[in-house]
């Protein structure tokens, strides 16, 4: 019967007919080649033969393997977040070298333009870095010429500590609205732990409207020892006491100054008054890493905040002589933490840590942008959910490098009897990743509260910096870790 209805239909209007058999024809040729072209990607990157003849392929996070067969738009364009950070410190690294034994960074099928005398043509190129590629039997057979490693290839792969240092520690230029922005500071932290106990916070700043408008450079250290009251040292120079370079990490600041020395130790130099009227602080220091542990540049921008951040010394050695007036003390070893921030800071708070727990460096943090705070310091109005918070995490590594970062679950500050006004008691913290699950727990000992303007025209806030005792418990890859230490860390009332 439907035989008979089709041929009937047909009869009557042939040529709608074979327009619609036509339609229907070549929309099931497109699929079937859409899925045999998919098909033959992923079959591609199971087949050492034709991905660098390896066994494992590394692709971004969230990419679908079945919108990859249909050709979807998750196929095309993606990129490896931090792929330096990936190849040098996880599949190049110490960790995995019982495991791996070559890795290889691979481009391939990108389209590009060639502008010839008629105008664009289209072209597919791969690329790769040569002596990776060799490593693997992969590199091609050459008809003329020579491939090798060109510099920027080299510094990619292993970098000195120089050049790794430099690349992580650049100092920017603002863009945009932020060019514009008063609020805009980028700065050089330090902080050294010193023999008797006592420790150093050190801060080489830039801030203002750079490089058109109204700005400067500011040098801020607050000395704490056992036994003796904290000495604070301030100094504020224009902008024609400040040299820095865009792309690079050294800075001077009057008499002050950041220099990144040849063999990638950092040469500190500081010479500032007492801002209470005190004996000023004179220091020559050199900051050397112990171990490769750092954290790259990331972007925490989000909705009106510009912030950036990196950790080039997770874990450094101090050498050189500070100074109070004339009283010496020589530095030799002395445990060192260096960190760098950048971006626009009205109405912006933070929860920051930094600590050695047993083998391991832990490092955590998050920032959150408020549109104002009433007069206790808290968030107004609708921030008093948090305001416009970004991403808060947990970084871990030790002397392998890179060990792992996990999203924060759960932050809680306790203070006492629920007064913020007063030192927090302890900090706890949950962060975890598939199946890792860390708590870091933190017992403040000593704490510095300082009232400062979170916005133009805002009232104050307490900010404070502590240090304290740290524990961390938990279980990373599949191993049960359980480590006590000590740090420093940093939060607000908010």
């Amino acid at each position: 019967m439907i035989a008979r209805l089709v041929w009937a239909s047909f009869r009557q209007r042939p040529g709608r007919s074979l327009l619609l058999l036509s339609g229907y024809a070549l929309g099931v040729g497109v699929t079937i080649v859409l899925l045999s072209v998919g098909g033959a990607l992923v079959e591609q990157a199971q087949d050492k033969e034709l991905v660098g003849g390896g066994d494992l392929v590394v692709l971004p996070a969230g990419i679908d393997l079945e919108t990859l067969k249909t050709g979807g738009a998750s196929s095309m364009y993606f990129s490896i977040e931090q792929a330096s950070l990936m190849y040098r410190e996880v599949l190049a690294g110490s960790r995995f070298q019982d495991r791996v034994a070559a890795a290889v960074p691979w481009i391939d099928d990108e389209l590009l333009y060639i502008e010839a005398d008629s105008g664009l043509v289209p072209v597919s190129a791969a690329g790769t870095i040569p002596s990776l590629a060799e490593r693997l039997d992969v590199a091609p057979a050459l008809i003329a010429g020579t491939w090798a490693d060109l510099v920027a290839d080299r510094r990619w792969r292993d970098p000195t500590d120089a050049e790794l240092y430099r690349a992580l520690d650049a100092l920017h230029m603002p863009r945009g609205s932020a060019a514009r922005d008063s609020t805009w500071a980028e700065w050089h932290y330090f902080n050294v732990l010193l023999p008797d106990t006592g420790w150093l916070y050190l801060t080489y700043m830039i801030a203002g409207e750079i490089p058109d408008g109204r700005w400067g450079g500011r040098m801020l250290a607050t000395l704490v020892q056992p036994g003796r009251a904290e000495r604070t040292f301030l100094a504020e120079v224009g902008q024609d006491e400040v040299d820095f370079v865009e792309g690079q990490p050294e800075l001077r600041i009057g008499p002050s100054s950041v220099t990144l020395e040849s063999d990638g130790s950092y040469r500190l130099v500081a010479r500032i008054p007492s801002g209470t009227g005190g004996l000023p602080l004179n220091l020559d220091l050199t900051v050397s890493a112990r171990s490769r542990r750092y954290l790259p540049p990331v972007d925490i921008s989000g909705e009106g905040l510009v912030s950036g951040y990196t950790v080039p010394l997770l874990d450094a050695g101090a050498a050189g002589q500070l100074c109070e007036g004339s009283r010496c003390q020589a530095l030799d070893g002395a445990r060192t933490y260096h960190d760098h921030n950048w971006g626009t800071w009205s109405g912006v708070t933070w929860d920051w840590g930094q600590a050695l727990v047993g083998g391991y460096s832990v490092l955590y943090g998050g920032v959150s942008s408020h549109a104002g705070l009433d007069a206790d310091g808290e968030p107004a109005g609708d921030d008093r959910a948090g305001g416009a918070a970004g991403p808060r995490i947990l970084y871990l590594a030790d002397d392998n490098g890179y060990a792992g970062i996990f999203p924060i679950r759960r932050l809680t500050t306790q203070w006492p009897d629920g007064d913020r006004q007063a030192a927090p008691e302890s900090i706890s913290i949950l962060a975890t990743s598939g199946t890792d699950s860390l708590e870091l727990t933190v017992t403040v000992g000593h704490t510095r509260a300082t009232p400062v303007p979170v916005g133009i025209n805002s009232p104050t806030a307490l900010f404070f910096q502590m240090r304290g005792a740290a524990t961390l418990e938990g279980r990373l890859r599949g191993s049960l870790v359980s480590a006590t230490g000590d740090g420093f860390f940093e939060t607000w009332t908010r």
